[in-house]
């Protein structure tokens, strides 16, 4: 379960701030429309829970094929569509998934030490249906998207409040113990970065 607004208000009380200038709607919108996108984009991950997808990908005449999300739970079917209506179905027991990292590799059996080149290369050739996710989300995510709508939360107000000081030239803003909270957002967005840095790998799909 992500963290719910109760969770996000008592964590900020923790710092002695007030959220009574937000509603639990923008709260909510803020975490489901900008942070767990965020952080499902940059781990290529999906922690909302376990959902089936359908998607082509162009083959690239290896034998191994990164797909867009993961982890991946179950692989489905994979079909190599050649023009038209003919397609041929690969069967999924060559097929070694590497669940954590989203890869496929493939192979002529399981008993043989090395894999063959059966992506065939081509412009979205390869229909792959698999399902993927986490059905309860990893503790150190939940605190890692704790860490971002908080730091979210914190730049809002930021920018709403604090005082300011007329001079002959110019109005300049000063910020007070309500003001920017700029050391607590950078030490909160390392804290989170630190949290999705074991989910991350340099593999692109």
């Amino acid at each position: 379960m992500i963290p719910t607004v109760i969770d996000i208000r008592e964590f900020l009380e923790g710092y002695c701030i007030s959220t009574d200038i937000l509603s639990d709607g923008w709260i909510e919108k803020r975490r489901d429309a900008f942070v767990i996108p965020y952080v499902e984009r940059v781990t290529r991950q999906h922690f909302s829970g376990i959902q089936s997808k359908t998607e082509y990908y162009s083959g690239n005449g290896k034998n191994y094929l990164v797909l867009n999300r993961k982890p991946i739970v179950a692989l489905t079917e994979i079909r190599y569509v050649l023009g038209g209506s003919n397609f041929t179905i690969l069967n999924l027991q060559n097929i070694e998934v590497v669940a954590n990292e989203g890869i496929l590799k493939a192979k002529r059996n399981y008993e043989e030490a090395y894999y063959l080149p059966v992506f065939a290369r081509g412009d979205y050739n390869i229909k792959i249906t698999y399902t993927y996710g986490y059905s309860d989300c990893p503790e150190d995510i939940k605190e890692a998207v704790m860490y971002l709508c908080v730091e979210q939360i914190l730049g809002f107000i930021g920018a709403r409040t604090g005082g300011g000081s007329l001079t002959m030239q110019s109005y300049g803003r000063n910020y007070g113990s309500r003001g920017k909270y700029q050391d607590i957002r950078n030490d909160l967005s390392r804290q989170a970065y630190a949290l999705l840095s074991p989910y991350m790998t340099s593999v692109v799909g």
